[in-house]
């Protein structure tokens, strides 16, 4: 089955409408468990390539699992070079999400990256799966520059006081708050419902209002999950597959034993 022309597009014109798009993070190499999100009713998976050894060959298998079960792919890259861009966006993903970025200046060059000319610097062929290996619609190029998602990380003290500049940049899609991290970076707890963290979390979400951006955050649980729909957040990424499938065999052996 090749892909989905319809992903990419309306994944990125729900979450610009702020229609709720249900995520997880998707650590383990397992059609299985791509097929068991797809089949429970998640809208996207993030495929994580910053925390694990997942590599380019194998991802590109995990983006045509979930095409057949029509949900979006965004990789979270190990790092934000042209190389690790290029291929993600060429195996077919529906956008990326980088890391551990500081300013709006690296996020200028993320975007280049991922744009074709004339918004960017994206090298071209068609020899690729998402140009359908040369089976290319007239409209590729407008099409790929429209619809792809480019999402980042708001985790660094840099980027947390770059965060007004950060939502400034032209073709930024999402821009996503990694709480555990952000956390750390600041001193603070990690409650960003009532605890310290909550007033940088929501300046951030603020930032994102006033510059027409997609805000996006890790929830693990209830409380968290209506914190983003009570505060119109609509990239909400649930856990990982890792963390649901311990909670699952925890409370096994709880009742067990």
């Amino acid at each position: 089955m090749m892909l989905n022309e319809n992903i990419k597009r309306s994944f990125k014109t729900s979450l610009e409408k702020g229609r709720p798009q249900l995520g997880t993070f998707v650590k383990i190499n397992s059609p299985e468990m791509i097929e068991l999100l797809g089949m429970a009713g998640f809208d996207f998976i993030i495929i994580d390539m910053e925390h694990t050894t997942l590599a380019f060959h194998q991802v590109e298998q995990m983006v045509r699992v979930a095409d057949l079960h029509k949900m979006s792919t965004i990789i979270r890259l190990p790092d934000s070079s042209r190389s690790s861009i290029l291929r993600a966006l060429d195996l077919g993903a529906t956008g990326i999400q980088v890391p551990q970025i500081e300013d709006a200046d690296e996020v200028k060059e993320i975007v280049d990256k991922s744009k074709y000319h004339p918004q960017g610097s994206r090298g071209l062929t068609f020899a690729h799966r998402a140009a359908k290996f040369g089976n290319t619609p007239a409209n590729y190029l407008e099409e790929e520059n429209l619809a792809t998602t480019i999402a980042v990380h708001i985790e660094t003290v840099g980027a947390f006081e770059n965060v007004e500049q950060i939502c400034e940049v032209e073709a930024l899609d999402v821009v996503f708050i990694g709480p555990l991290d952000l956390s750390v970076s600041l001193g603070l707890d990690a409650n960003y419902i009532d605890g310290n963290l909550a007033e940088p979390v929501m300046k951030i979400v603020d930032a994102c209002r006033e510059n027409n951006k997609i805000p996006g955050i890790a929830v693990s649980n209830e409380e968290q999950y209506q914190f983003a729909i009570k505060n119109d957040i609509p990239y909400i990424v649930w856990s990982s597959d890792v963390a649901l499938f311990k909670q699952a065999i925890d409370s096994v052996v709880r009742l067990v034993k």
